[in-house]
């Protein structure tokens, strides 16, 4: 009788573990996953590691996701001088004050401001750009004479941080050597080290951004687009 009940007890044993044994494994399988899970989810969401976390990036990568946006369109007839004071009132160029930026760190030429001031006006046509992630504005500059088909110069701001992050000018007005592409880079707070100079761009993996410099008809056109 004793070992009856012996076997019966040793079934019944078996027969839980048959039934609870996978489950039980798949739930310690389950934990060390979501374990793991999270370690890495906390480690994406370090500041220091997010590849996403800077707003120029973000708007880089919104642009070229194709994310739908709003534009608004202003024309604004300013003098061609980034201030001026005329009978105590001063006037100030918002456009040229912030080209300003880049003739500081070497990027653009002097001369620039001299000729555009030579012209007493200037036209600016903005274009304001609003989505989610997509905030940004483009600006062509038309001077005295000019028809409204092609500008003198074009640039963009990053709305966030009025960084200029493209712009398109005559290359007799701009530099593009190593080291003052350097301190644009730092301009942009894009430091990163791992930054690959090449003729033509400048990539950079931890960005996941390049700078591309191509030289069209007398003009050169800088822009950043998504690198991978």
């Amino acid at each position: 009788m004793k070992k009856n009940n012996y076997l019966l007890m040793v079934c019944v044993v078996c027969f839980l573990i048959a039934v609870f044994a996978p489950t039980i494994t798949l739930y310690f399988l389950e934990d060390k996953n979501v374990q793991y899970l999270n370690s890495v989810s906390l480690s994406m969401m370090d500041t220091g590691n997010k590849i996403y976390d800077n707003a120029i990036i973000n708007m880089i990568y919104a642009r070229y996701n194709n994310n739908k946006y709003n534009v608004d369109t202003t024309d604004k007839y300013d003098y061609s001088v980034p201030e001026i004071e005329i009978e105590g009132e001063r006037y100030i160029n918002e456009s040229l004050v912030s080209l300003k930026e880049l003739e500081t760190i070497g990027f653009l030429k002097g001369d620039f401001f001299d000729f555009v001031a030579t012209n007493k006006r200037i036209i600016t046509r903005t274009n304001e750009f609003h989505g989610e992630s997509l905030n940004y504005s483009k600006k062509r500059l038309f001077l005295s004479g000019d028809n409204f088909d092609i500008a003198f110069m074009s640039f963009e701001i990053e709305n966030i941080t009025n960084k200029i992050i493209a712009i398109k000018i005559p290359d007799y007005y701009i530099v593009t050597e190593k080291e003052i592409l350097e301190d644009y880079i730092n301009y942009l707070n894009l430091n990163s080290e791992d930054w690959v100079y090449e003729k033509d761009s400048i990539t950079s993996k931890n960005k996941k951004i390049e700078i591309k410099i191509e030289n069209i008809n007398n003009f050169v056109s800088i822009s950043i687009v998504p690198y991978s």
